[in-house]
Order: structure tokens, then sequence, then C-alpha cells
């Protein structure tokens, strides 16, 4: 299933009670809508065909929904949240604009140079140096860009030849869910680590709990004695307002660093949520949304157990005579 990013763009004057009006409706469709800007919307589509039709059907739907309530709007629809939103800020009120999948740089390299994020004095230098259009600019080398114009360009050409990585985020907490612990010594071992981490955790996840949400991304800071603060960011799928998930997932986040040095102090913040109201683990799952965390037990199993601890069955021969020559065992990671 490829991944399909649905951009609404609303037309004339928004107000705020109008982009609140819009937000919720959005989010009675759709699982997981994120916030752009002022009247614009980045809704993430993986997940939702078999229940909720073809991305070219919601967008339908949303524009139709939107004009009920007689507010004129726009949707993009592409596998890059960039392209998807350029669309929808070209597409007509009440249209459905659908990038085809593979086709964004080819959509993008048609437009001028004003459609990429980047300051206008290097728009100027570009247009000096004969690059006009989009498709001008993802031609030049990455290399050379980074060289000569520096990372925020670097970025934009990178937009523009379909290199997009931004993801779509879910709607954040209404106020900052953190949670924080110091003492008087430092902490060398993990095990005492994980072990104050969870009185912090606990915390956060009876706030969770309390507010009706679920974490989608969590942050923990530490900060130590010999080194800088350490940052760990750790995407939580599927979400959850478990305590017990949230300390495993920031346990395995510290079991990838290599030393975490002496520790003085956690601080643990909730960056992203959803709403956890009625919610089918699972039913609107991104595509392999629990691959990263997968991922991660099986190499915290195999670093203490040993390599062939974590084994996955592959289909070795299908039509074989005797059920043990049907499949194959391989390691589940390196």
């Amino acid at each position: 299933m490829s991944r399909a990013v649905a951009v609404v763009h609303l037309r004339g004057d928004v107000s705020d009670a109008r982009h609140a009006k819009v937000h919720a409706a959005l989010r009675r469709i759709l699982p997981r809508v994120g916030v752009e800007g002022r009247g614009i919307f980045a809704c993430d589509l993986r997940g939702t065909r078999r229940l909720l039709g073809s991305p070219e059907e919601l967008g339908a739907r949303i524009v139709a929904t939107l004009e009920r309530a007689r507010i004129a709007a726009a949707v993009g629809i592409a596998e890059r949240p960039f392209a998807a939103r350029v669309a929808a800020e070209r597409a007509p009120a009440g249209d459905v604009l659908r990038i085809a999948p593979g086709q964004e740089r080819a959509f993008l390299s048609l437009l001028p140079l004003a459609a990429l994020p980047m300051e206008e004095e290097a728009r100027d230098e570009l247009v000096l140096l004969g690059i006009r259009d989009v498709g001008a600019f993802a031609a030049l080398d990455a290399g050379a860009v980074l060289d000569r114009f520096g990372r925020a360009v670097a970025a934009a050409h990178a937009l523009a030849r379909g290199n997009d990585a931004g993801e779509v985020r879910g709607a954040p907490p209404r106020r900052r869910i953190v949670g924080k612990r110091a003492w008087d010594f430092a902490v060398t071992e993990r095990g005492q680590l994980v072990f104050a981490l969870k009185s912090v955790i606990d915390g956060v996840a009876a706030t969770l709990g309390r507010e009706g949400l679920s974490a989608m991304r969590l942050e923990t800071r530490l900060e130590r004695e010999d080194a800088p603060a350490l940052r760990l960011e750790r995407l939580v799928l599927p979400p959850t307002a478990s305590a017990a998930a949230l300390l495993r997932s920031a346990r395995w986040g510290l079991e990838e660093t290599e030393g975490v040095g002496r520790v003085l102090g956690v601080r643990v913040e909730v960056t992203e949520v959803e709403p956890s109201r009625a919610r089918q683990i699972g039913l609107f799952a991104a595509d392999e949304a629990n691959e990263e965390e997968a991922i991660a037990v099986a190499r915290y199993l195999r670093s203490r157990l040993g390599a062939g601890a974590v084994m996955r069955a592959a289909v070795a021969e299908a039509d074989a005579r005797l059920p043990e020559r049907e499949a194959r065992w391989e390691e589940a990671v390196s």
C-alpha cells in the first residue's frame, strides 16, 4: 500500500472559528490530521483505503463536507506532504488534485522557484545563475548546492527532487505534558536510570489518561555531569497512554545509545498526541506502523540472547510435499 497525504487548503478569509471548525470536521473523518498553517491541514491517508475509500474519494468527501458548511477549500493529494500542499495551493476551490505516485518531481519541475521555501536572496542568486524554475534547480548536484548555499537551500533542493522526509504530525497537546526529576548523585548504570525514568513516566501516563490522550512521540532529555545533555526522541506506535509501553519505548532508546555518561536528571515530554477515545489499535495504523518497535525489540533480545535468538519464517517452497520444507528460518535482525 503506497503512502498518501491529503492537504486541505481553505480559501478566503480564515478566522479562528472557521479554522477550528474545519480542524474538528477533518478529525471526525480521518484518524490523523496535522496543522500546517492557518487554514492548511495535512491528513495522513495510510491505512484508510479499505474502510474509507480511495484517496480521491476521501478528497471528494472532504470537499463536500466543507461545502455543506459553506467553506471553500481545495485538496491536494500526493505521496509526500510538500507536493500535496503545493497541489492544494494551486487547485481551484472545490477541486481535488491528485499527483500520481512517482510523478511528484515532474509536477514540481514546471513550477517557478517561488514555490520552494527559501530566502529571497538565495532565490535571486539562482536566477542570476540562470536557474528560474524548480526543474532546473532540481537538476543541480546536491553536494554543490549544499557547498554554495548552505543547509536551508539544500533542504529546498531535496524538496524539488521529491525527497520530502516530512511526516504528518497529529494534533499537539492542549498543554505541555512534562515530567522531570533530578538527583544529587550521578547515575551511571542503565538499570538505575530506567528505574528513575519509571517514576517520571508514571506521572506523564497518568496525565495522558486524565486528558483522554495517547502519546505518539516521546522526548527524553538526560542532563549529564560529564557531557552535554543527551536528547532521545521516540515515535510511539501504536500511540498509547500506558506507562509500561512508554517506559519500554524510552528504555529501547537507551539501549540503542552507546554510553549515557553520568546522569544527574531526566526530563520527559510528550510532543505529539492523538485522542485515545474509542480507539481500536491497528485500525488506522500506517503501513508497517509497528516496524520500528519490532526491530528495537529484536535487537534488544539479540543483544541479550545472542545470534540466532530472534528468527522469522520465509517461504522456501510453497508446494513442498513435507511441511518442514515449506519455510526456512532466517535472522530477523543482523
